[in-house]
C-alpha cells in the first residue's frame, strides 16, 4: 500500500508552494540502493557539499524513499482535483465532500489513500487520509480522518506518486544494471560496453524529435525504449508492459526524465559552488597566492637593491587553511542569504526546459513535405554533402564511411584550450565517438526519413555534429542530404567529387561549437 506523507525540509523557505511527497517503495534483505553523487559534489568544501546534498535529499529523496515534488513537470500518477461546495439544500458530514477531478476517476474506493495538495490540510504534518467511502455518480468521498473539514477549492490526490513508483521499479529490473542507480551510466555492466550507456544527468538525450536547443520529449525516450539503439547495446523492450496498456513503458519514462532532472539539478548547483567552496578551488588559489607572491617578492628585492626604500613589501602568500577560512565566512553568507533563491530559480529553469520539449513548438516540423527521392535529389544532396556549406565529409568521409579528416585531429574540450588525449571526436561525456559510417544504413536515431531529416536539422544533442537547419541549409535541402545518405547502403561506388586543393579543417576548431 502507498505510503505518503508531507516533508518538512530544511530549504523549506525555498519550496514553499509546493508539494514535495515522501513514496517509501519498499525495503529488501540486499544492501539499500543509494543514488551516486557527482565527483564535483564531494570535491566542495563540507558545509556547500552539505548544503547541496540536503537541497537534492530533500526534493528527489533516496531510491527507497523517492520525493514527488510538483513543482517538476513529472507525471507522478493519481488523480488530482478541486473540492466543491455543497449543493443548496444538501448537508453533508464533516468526513464528506465533492471533488471535481481533471481527470478520470475510476479506480477510487476504500482504502485509496488521499492527499491534500493545498489548503489549511496540506500544511498538516499529516496530510493523507484514508476513503472509507466513494461515490462516484455523485463525486463523493467519504474519508476516515479526525482532522478538520476540507474548504472548497482545496487540491487533492488520490493515488499520487503512483506512477513514479512502478517507473522506478521497472527501471531497477530493466535499465539500472547498465545506467546505474542514479542514471549516471555507471551500472555493475557498462565498464564492458562500448559505446557508454547514457548518462542522463546532464539532462542531455541525443536522439530526440525536438529542436536544437531543447531537452527531449517524453515521446523521444519511449521511441528509444521501444526500438532500442542500433548498433549499440541498447535493446528494445518492444513486448515492456505489452499487456498493460502501455503503462510501464509510460511509467519509467517519466521515472528517467525525474532522474535527469535529479542530475541537472545537483549539476547547477554545483557550479553555482565549486568556483569559490571546492577543494580544488581553494588549491588552486593557494598556487596562485604563492606565485603571486614569489613574483612580487622578487621586484621587492630589485628595488631595495636599485636604493628604492619606499618599495612596499609584499603581502605575504595566503595558506590554505587561511583562504579555506574566509570561503568558509562568505559560505555561511550565502547559504544563510541567497542559496534557497538559487535553488528556486535553477528549479524553475529546469522545470520551463522539461516543458517545452513537449511543447508542438519546440517539435522539428519539415516546412516541406520529402522531396523525390530520384537521382536529381541524391546528386543535389551529394553536392551538399561534399560542400564547404555543410561539411559533411569532414567527419563522414567523403564515401560516407565514417573516415573522414577529423578524426585525425586532437581537438580541443569545450570551454576550455586544454586537447583530449586521443584524437578524434568526443562526445559531452567525455567518451570517444566514431562519425557513423553511413554505407552501413544503420542510423542511431531512427531509420525513418524523418528520424535522419531531424539528425541534420537539429544535430545530435551532446556530440560534436551541429544543427544546420533553419540557418545553413534551407528544408529541402536537407531532404536533398537525407535521399543522398539514404542511398549509400545501395551504391557499389561513390564518388568523392571533392577537389583536392579542399581545405583541411583546422584541429583548433571544434566540430558544431
Amino acid at each position: 500500500m502507498l505510503r505518503c506523507k508531507m516533508t518538512l525540509p530544511s530549504w523549506s523557505s525555498l519550496l514553499w508552494g509546493a508539494c514535495l511527497v515522501v513514496l517509501t517503495v519498499g525495503c529488501s534483505q540486499n544492501p539499500e540502493a543509494q543514488f551516486a553523487w557527482r565527483d564535483t559534489t564531494l570535491d566542495l568544501l563540507p558545509k556547500a557539499r552539505e548544503g547541496v546534498q540536503g537541497a537534492i535529499h530533500d526534493a528527489f529523496g533516496t531510491p527507497h524513499d523517492l520525493v514527488a515534488w510538483d513543482k517538476l513537470p513529472v507525471d507522478f500518477g493519481g488523480v488530482q482535483g478541486a473540492v466543491q461546495p455543497a449543493a443548496e439544500g444538501e448537508t453533508l458530514s464533516a468526513t464528506q465532500f465533492h471533488v471535481k477531478w481533471d481527470g478520470p476517476s475510476a479506480g477510487i474506493g476504500a482504502g485509496s489513500e488521499l492527499l491534500w495538495m493545498t489548503g489549511a490540510l496540506a500544511k498538516s504534518k499529516h496530510p493523507t487520509a484514508m476513503v472509507v467511502k466513494y461515490d462516484d455518480a455523485t463525486k463523493t468521498i467519504e474519508l476516515k480522518t479526525k482532522g478538520d473539514a476540507p474548504a472548497a477549492g482545496d487540491r487533492v490526490s488520490v493515488g499520487y506518486g503512483q506512477q513514479l513508483q512502478l517507473g522506478r521499479a521497472v527501471y531497477m529490473k530493466n535499465c539500472n544494471h547498465c545506467h546505474g542507480v542514479a542514471g549516471d551510466g555507471h551500472g555493475p555492466t557498462a565498464q564492458y560496453l562500448n559505446p557508454r550507456p547514457r548518462d542522463y544527468r546532464l539532462g542531455l538525450f541525443k536522439f530526440t524529435s525536438t529542436l536544437s536547443s531543447e531537452k527531449a520529449a517524453r515521446e523521444d525516450l519511449e521511441r528509444i525504449i521501444t526500438n532500442g539503439i542500433p548498433g549499440t547495446y541498447m535493446p528494445s523492450f518492444l513486448l515492456l508492459g505489452n499487456n498493460d496498456g502501455g503503462k510501464e513503458k509510460a511509467a519509467v519514462v517519466e521515472y528517467i526524465r525525474w532522474l535527469a532532472m535529479r542530475g541537472e539539478m545537483e549539476k547547477r548547483l554545483v557550479d553555482e559552488l565549486s568556483g569559490d567552496y571546492s577543494q580544488t578551488s581553494l588549491d588552486a588559489e593557494a598556487v596562485k597566492s604563492k606565485k603571486s607572491y614569489e613574483e612580487a617578492k622578487v621586484e621587492y628585492d630589485k628595488a631595495r637593491k636599485a636604493g628604492n626604500k619606499e618599495a612596499e613589501k609584499p603581502e605575504p602568500a595566503k595558506s590554505a587553511s587561511q583562504l579555506k577560512k574566509t570561503a568558509g565566512e562568505e559560505l555561511k553568507k550565502y547559504l544563510d542569504e541567497e542559496f534557497a533563491g538559487t535553488i528556486n530559480d535553477t528549479s524553475e529553469f529546469i522545470a520551463d526546459a522539461w516543458k517545452r520539449a513537449d511543447d508542438p513548438a519546440s517539435r522539428i516540423v519539415p516546412t516541406v513535405a520529402r522531396v523525390a527521392d530520384d537521382a536529381a535529389s541524391r546528386e543535389r544532396g551529394r553536392l551538399l554533402y561534399m560542400s564547404d556549406k555543410a561539411k559533411c565529409y569532414t567527419c563522414h568521409g567523403a564515401k560516407g564511411r565514417g573516415n573522414g579528416a577529423a578524426i585525425e585531429d586532437f581537438w580541443k574540450k569545450p570551454g576550455s584550450n586544454e586537447t583530449y588525449a586521443k584524437r578524434g571526436l568526443h562526445d559531452t561525456w567525455g567518451n570517444p565517438l566514431s562519425p557513423r559510417d553511413l554505407t552501413r544504413g544503420q542510423y542511431r536515431g531512427g531509420r525513418r526519413p524523418i528520424d535522419v531529416f531531424s539528425r541534420v536539422y537539429a544535430g545530435i544533442k551532446g556530440t560534436p555534429m551541429p544543427a544546420f537547419g533553419g540557418t545553413v541549409l534551407k528544408d529541402s535541402d536537407i531532404w536533398d542530404i537525407v535521399n543522398f545518405v539514404m542511398s549509400l547502403p545501395f551504391e557499389e561506388s561513390v564518388p568523392s567529387a571533392k577537389p583536392a586543393s579542399a581545405p583541411h579543417m583546422a584541429a583548433t576548431e571544434s566540430v558544431g561549437q
